[in-house]
């Protein structure tokens, strides 16, 4: 699971620096952003991959490539497989290179990212996409996700970070910087459906599982914090997701924050 403070960048990362975040108009197709974020939302989990992962660059700054160069060639896991510095050149590059992932920038003329990420996906429907931006908006990121992206990550954070995302992206989970994770379950519980039963009865381990659950802890940290084992955290979670009608963790937490189980505060 993601720690709450972002890993250092490397020192030749570090070293270039990127621009401020940009504030652009925003796509007004949201709440399908938020349909796919609940469905599959996942904080950072460590994961594996068996082969290196081929990964292309798509960023109209120069500066932005290079410093993306330099973390994946840090990285015996990630394969520099080319760059591209507009959304037009990525559509035609992705064809003659087949990368696995396409690290994708928010921001950029022309087709910017989500449009770039939507004709990604239609042509080539097996690419990950990837964004990578400067930007912590949860509008941009939910924008990005109901575009199409398997996940967003940060200019700011580091080679191990952008290394993990790229490894949820891949197993097609959708991974969030945990210090978006807040604003973004807020903005999204907007589109989870009212509770026809306004009364929902957790018992107070449930409910302290739930409030655990809100603050993205993976389930053997839940354990090892409550003092139990993992397998009866499971068994409490599966009764969560029953009593509130939901199939996921994001789901089951969007719920709870429109029935008043837990406040943002938990988040």
């Amino acid at each position: 699971m993601m720690a709450a403070a972002i890993p250092e960048a490397s020192s030749k990362a570090r070293a270039l620096g990127f621009h401020p975040p940009m504030r652009g108009m925003l796509a007004p197709s949201i709440q399908a952003g938020c349909g796919r974020l609940l469905s599959s939302l996942t904080v950072m989990p460590k994961s594996t991959v068996d082969a290196p992962v081929r990964v292309l660059v798509v960023d109209d700054r120069r500066l932005a490539r290079i410093a993306a160069k330099a973390i994946l060639d840090e990285s015996a896991d990630l394969e520099w497989a080319g760059e591209a510095s507009s959304g037009s050149e990525a559509l035609s590059l992705v064809q003659r290179v087949t990368p696995d992932v396409v690290l994708l920038d928010v921001e950029m003329p022309g087709l910017d990212g989500a449009a770039t990420a939507r004709r990604l996906k239609e042509e080539t429907p097996g690419i990950t996409v990837l964004a990578w931006t400067v930007s912590d908006l949860s509008e941009d990121l939910l924008r990005m996700i109901e575009a199409g992206c398997a996940g967003y990550v940060l200019k700011e954070s580091g080679p191990t970070e952008l290394q993990t995302a790229i490894r949820v992206a891949l197993r097609d989970e959708t991974a969030v910087p945990r210090r978006m994770l807040g604003a973004v379950l807020r903005e999204a519980a907007h589109y989870v459906p009212d509770r026809t039963d306004a009364e929902v009865a957790l018992t107070p381990t449930e409910h302290e599982i739930l409030r655990l659950m809100a603050r993205g802890l993976p389930t053997k940290q839940i354990a090892n914090a409550m003092g139990t084992a993992s397998s009866s955290v499971q068994t409490h979670v599966r009764n969560i997701y029953r009593k509130l009608d939901a199939n996921n963790r994001a789901a089951a937490i969007g719920f709870a924050l429109k029935l008043g189980l837990i406040r943002l505060s938990d988040l």
